[in-house]
């Protein structure tokens, strides 16, 4: 393990000796981006089993997928599992397909599942690992802009992506991708030999405690306002009723008010659901989940502020018992285990554009388009053309071309 994953783990170990730190029950994908041919999947396995299990002892509650390339585009479990045995049997039964895996399309994948997965489970950090080697395709740079937008979108709710780079000596792409992951609170990680993957997974197992990311530590976290619009969009809206119902939430039965849950259909008034979300909001007053399913729903905006600050009269304090977070997991978790999906590369790269990229690899000297400059130096800026957001390093946009002044 070289210098800097022993400073990466030594960030990781941090929250060991807070005195309170602030945990949650973690969702990861482990995208295996390493080679057939280049990488022992054997190791992989052994690796793989330790860290699932370390996370499990830990809180049960943990849950696992992964993402694998074959030549028809990325596949993945069509669910989380609780199970590390359902990774094992996806990783031994895809061994013999798998291909080059293709780093951008697996990221589109792993965050727009995770964006599904978000809308249906409450106070969940989803975490991404990527492991590397030498055979993975790297992310061209038309794609990192989206990327980025994609991951500034995610990152609150929370979403934390690692790299594991396996003896790869590639500073320039290493950079890109330390870009990629401090944008999401991760890091990358850097080992000279797959022996030594059980090790650095064995940190990354460690649970992130969020009072250390900036923002994340504050005693109520609120999604920045120029993202609320994604998590807006992304909650399904109640559904208003104008008969008599029993209110799931204070058990009276009235017309005055009422709205159903478009997930289970849930019936409760208005106003204990804004009670509700006091508590159980996401980061936005008015996005928060059902006491029932767990699905994200939202109400008014106005409205529950205006409960909020008793300008809605309440007539009684509401109590709603949460369920079972463990239980609800189990529930959803079949017998077989969830199946193996194939879904299109979202990034697909034609063939010239694998070529020219392995041949970046094997030339890591500095770009002409490129200025040298120190990593203290860099800062983001906008492309005036096209509004991309890049670095200073460019002296064009890698996305539309045009000079930057």
């Amino acid at each position: 393990m070289n210098l800097l994953s022993i400073i990466n783990c030594k960030y990781l170990l941090k929250g060991k000796n807070n005195m309170v730190e602030d945990t949650r029950s973690e969702d990861t994908i482990i995208f295996n981006a390493l080679t057939p041919g280049v990488s022992n999947m054997r190791i992989l396995y052994d690796a793989l089993n330790e860290f699932c299990s370390i996370k499990q002892e830990n809180d049960p509650s943990d849950r696992f997928n992964i993402i694998l390339f074959e030549q028809n585009g990325p596949n993945y479990l069509e669910d989380f599992t609780l199970n590390k045995e359902n990774l094992i049997i996806a990783l031994q039964s895809m061994e013999p397909i798998l291909a080059r895996a293709n780093v951008a399309g697996g990221v589109m994948v792993a965050i727009t599942f995770i964006i599904d997965v978000f809308k249906r489970i409450s106070n969940k950090c989803f975490r991404l690992i990527i492991l590397t080697d030498s055979g993975s395709l790297k992310i061209p740079e038309q794609f990192i802009p989206v990327l980025e937008n994609l991951i500034d979108q995610v990152k609150d709710m929370p979403f934390i992506m690692d790299l594991v780079r396996i003896g790869i000596d590639d500073p320039k792409e290493d950079l890109k991708l330390m870009r990629l992951a401090r944008r999401c609170h991760g890091d990358i990680h850097e080992i000279n030999a797959l022996r030594s993957l059980s090790d650095i997974l064995s940190v990354l197992a460690i649970k992130k405690d969020l009072s250390l990311i900036e923002d994340f530590g504050d005693e109520k976290y609120e999604i920045p306002e120029d993202n609320q619009p994604f998590y807006e969009n992304l909650a399904d809206k109640v559904e208003e009723l104008n008969k008599e119902e029993t209110c799931a939430v204070c058990f009276q039965k009235d017309d005055k008010g009422l709205v159903r849950c478009p997930s289970c259909e849930t019936i409760a008034h208005k106003k204990c659901w804004s009670m509700w979300a006091k508590t159980s909001n996401i980061g936005v007053p008015n996005l928060f989940r059902c006491h029932s399913c767990y699905n994200l729903i939202s109400l008014d905006k106005d409205y529950v502020i205006a409960v909020l600050l008793g300008q809605e009269p309440v007539e009684k304090e509401i109590k709603i018992e949460e369920r079972d977070m463990l239980k609800y997991l189990q529930s959803l978790e079949s017998e077989d285990g969830p199946k193996i999906l194939n879904v299109e590369d979202p990034m697909a790269l034609s063939d010239d554009e694998i070529d020219e990229i392995t041949f970046e690899f094997e030339d890591t000297s500095q770009d002409d388009d490129m200025i040298a400059l120190d990593e203290d130096e860099i800062i983001m800026i906008w492309c005036d053309n096209c509004n991309a957001m890049i670095t200073n390093e460019y002296k064009k946009c890698p996305k539309c071309g045009e000079p930057i002044n």
